[in-house]
């Protein structure tokens, strides 16, 4: 009995030690506060477990793309399943739906104006400005999980117009703390060693609705100071793709079902049209593909067939859903 104690609890010990960034980040969401681990554990020989993670990670992720970039390159249209790092995500995630699926799909999604019902969503075709791509350069998709399958859907198909795509979406990140991961650094990283990428693609924010202590003290979301601050981290990822000449184009978070979560997604979308605006790059607001009148929809019709554009959790989207906003993103793309 002795024996079995003392396993399980080295075991844990071994846990902790390698993923203590994603267990300090899930206490701060859950109680908006880190309790001061995160300062105890800075500095000391502990806290290189989480060093050794964070660069397992990096390493599985970018040799998964590299895997992928070469099967695609050698057989068109051929779906590899890369596998990611198996984060547990703050909002439910239904992972049960596989690349392989949406494959099979082989959705093509085109809106019926004339025909369409009461909650189709109305989709402008009027769309002046274009980012000019070149055959051949890569488009960098990040994000959390409400990418996911956006990026799916951008890896089967982009590379058949001639663009590559490295996607780098990973579950339970968000902008609002970089101690458990830091786009800002690995969007600078991935850009130094990745020439060819011409346009960041960006969809966060479900996991950063939240107040958070800044220099020491507490400030409640949508407080000047939380402004600030979250501007600040959402201003930075454009100036690290405006010193690599690189487009952004960011998708905002889509309506949610939640009223009081909804409102705090709102703040978010204030912020990110906003940056996006003042850096003079192209905004996409996805509530209006996937929402009538801003109010949460699970389903659409599309081409008179009823789809369903929501997962059942109120928050994420659906395969088709993110089809559709792949599709859209190709909409603002020229390629030469």
């Amino acid at each position: 009995m002795f024996k079995f104690v003392l396993v399980n609890i080295l075991m844990l010990v071994v846990l902790v030690f390698f993923t203590q960034n994603s267990l300090i980040f899930y206490i701060e969401q859950r109680f908006h506060s880190s309790f001061g681990l995160d300062e105890l554990l800075k500095g000391s020989a502990f806290s290189k477990g989480a060093e050794i993670f964070r660069a397992f990670g990096v390493f599985v992720n970018t040799s998964a793309n590299v895997i992928f970039e070469n099967n695609t390159q050698s057989a068109d249209g051929a779906v590899f399943e890369i596998n990611k790092q198996n984060d547990s995500d703050i909002m439910s995630f239904d992972d049960n739906i596989a690349e392989e699926e949406l494959a099979k799909e082989n959705i093509s999604v085109q809106m019926d104006d004339e025909n369409a019902s009461a909650d189709t969503a109305v989709i402008d075709q009027s769309l002046d400005d274009k980012i000019v791509l070149k055959q051949g350069d890569s488009v960098l998709i990040t994000g959390d999980s409400m990418m996911q399958y956006i990026g799916i859907a951008a890896r089967q198909n982009y590379p058949k117009l001639g663009l590559k795509v490295l996607d780098l979406s990973k579950h339970s990140t968000g902008l609002l703390d970089k101690k458990s991961h830091n786009w800002a650094q690995v969007i600078k990283d991935t850009l130094a060693k990745n020439k060819d990428i011409k346009l960041l693609v960006m969809l966060i924010g479900a996991n950063d609705p939240w107040g958070r202590s800044i220099n020491g003290k507490f400030y409640e979301l949508n407080s000047s100071e939380w402004r600030e601050f979250y501007t600040g981290r959402v201003d930075e990822i454009y100036k690290i793709a405006k010193a690599s000449d690189v487009k952004v184009l960011w998708l905002s978070l889509p309506c949610m079902k939640k009223t009081g979560y909804a409102k705090k997604i709102k703040l978010l979308n204030e912020i990110y049209k906003s940056v996006s605006e003042q850096n003079g790059q192209i905004f996409i607001n996805t509530s209006k593909y996937l929402c009538q009148n801003d109010e949460y929809k699970t389903h659409i019709d599309i081409a008179g067939k009823r789809s369903k554009i929501r997962q059942d959790d109120g928050v994420h989207i659906s395969k088709i859903g993110s089809q559709i906003l792949a599709d859209e993103i190709l909409k603002r793309i020229e390629i030469e």
